[in-house]
């Protein structure tokens, strides 16, 4: 056989990693009339290179005509991305959570494709039958969530749990959501050195300034600043971490077109730019109030330690603080929150294996000393001495309330 031609040729496994479908989806659509092969042999189906670069295209089109086409819209090219889009199509069709849905979708995958967009002809059956649904109802909630999805930014991503690119410190946990959406800086998720900054949305002036400084020294020491966008201690933490230029990710509780709250709206954008903001949540899933509480299982999972700057009897702080202990990972408390008689949290959260800081020094001292991650002495010392250094002009009792006074609510 001429050596160029058979080069031109390829069995159904090399076809379909061609054409980035499964053989099942190739098989599907040679059934459909859709691919025409050029020989069957007992070897295997054969087909050429021409045929299926003219399925290619087809492909191309279809997906531009699916977005509504047009440069610098979100294209459902890959097959992470219509898998993402089935999976929030069911769970709006379903009205179920995805924690519900997650184990049903996984033994779903195993008896049917689910990376050929859920309408195409071929699986929309299979789908059917096995979520018990009907038909139209299906390919109603579909047509609205591609819709949703297409508009999402062109560089926006999704990243499916189990891939490369999916954050390793957060596979670890049960937490873990079936897919992220991700815009800004990607390469934020695989930093090693990360803490999240958390507390009262109703946050007093002194804990502010307690959340300005530690940042400033988390980040003096290379660390990537954890926090979820909301009012009071988390949008501080933002705030500092990009007016130092320092590595931020904001976790949010609403999916990635969604600025909440409204006056957050430019720091998040900021963040967009210089740093990383994170969400479980698809653009077709309408936002519910336990969205919040949820986010704050994937804000701890990226994180090494939590340190509760503030925070009431029912802070969603207290949430990430569980969700922190459940993974293994540290959470880091004010000593000063266990003089205060109107709240029991710090007490419990001791016993529960909480650590105790006085000092801004603590933090540092405690993430190196528990092995989470090692800070490199000679900067971690030019730190420490700087913080102290910060402090020989105070008064000795205003230095062991750097956390500042915690408050009895949000």
């Amino acid at each position: 056989m001429d050596k160029n031609l058979a080069n031109d040729l390829y069995f159904s496994k090399e076809a379909a990693d061609y054409l980035g479908i499964t053989t099942q989806r190739l098989n599907a659509l040679v059934k459909e009339g859709k691919i025409e092969p050029l020989k069957k042999t007992p070897s295997g189906t054969i087909f050429h290179i021409d045929e299926l670069n003219k399925r290619k295209e087809e492909q191309r089109i279809f997906s531009k005509v699916s977005q509504g086409g047009g440069k610098g819209m979100f294209q459902l090219d890959s097959k992470t991305k219509i898998e993402a889009l089935n999976f929030a199509t069911l769970i709006n069709a379903l009205e179920i959570t995805e924690q519900r849905l997650d184990p049903q979708f996984s033994d779903f995958s195993e008896k049917a494709d689910v990376s050929v967009p859920l309408n195409d002809s071929t699986v929309t059956d299979s789908y059917v039958e096995f979520f018990a649904i009907g038909k139209d109802r299906l390919l109603r909630e579909f047509a609205m969530a591609e819709r949703a999805f297409s508009r999402l930014r062109e560089t926006d991503e999704i990243i499916k749990r189990g891939s490369q690119d999916y954050p390793p410190l957060l596979a670890q946990t049960e937490q873990a959501p079936r897919f992220l959406y991700i815009r800004g800086k990607k390469a934020l998720l695989f930093e090693k050195r990360t803490v999240a900054l958390v507390g009262s949305r109703q946050a007093s002036d002194k804990a502010k300034e307690n959340t300005q400084r530690l940042t400033v020294k988390l980040g003096n020491n290379g660390i990537t600043i954890v926090s979820g966008l909301a009012k009071g201690i988390d949008v501080t933490a933002h705030r500092e971490a990009l007016r130092n230029g320092f590595n931020t990710i904001a976790v949010i509780g609403t999916n990635l077109n969604q600025y909440y709250p409204a006056e957050n709206k430019a720091v998040q954008m900021e963040i967009e730019q210089k740093g990383l903001v994170v969400s479980q949540f698809s653009p077709a899933n309408k936002t519910q109030r336990w969205f919040f509480p949820l986010r704050n299982g994937v804000m701890s999972g990226l994180s090494l330690a939590t340190v509760i700057m503030e925070a009431g009897e029912t802070s969603g702080a207290l949430k990430q603080a569980d969700f922190a202990l459940k993974q293994g990972r540290e959470v880091l408390i004010p000593r000063s929150a266990l003089d205060i008689k109107t709240i029991s949290w710090p007490a419990k959260y001791v016993k529960k294996g909480a650590k105790v800081v006085t000092y801004p020094k603590d933090v540092l001292e405690l993430l190196a000393e528990s092995n989470i991650f090692k800070v490199d002495e000679k900067y971690k010392q030019q730190t420490i001495e700087d913080l102290l250094e910060d402090g020989k002009n105070e008064p000795k009792q205003s230095k062991t309330q750097w956390i500042g006074q915690m408050v009895s609510g949000e």
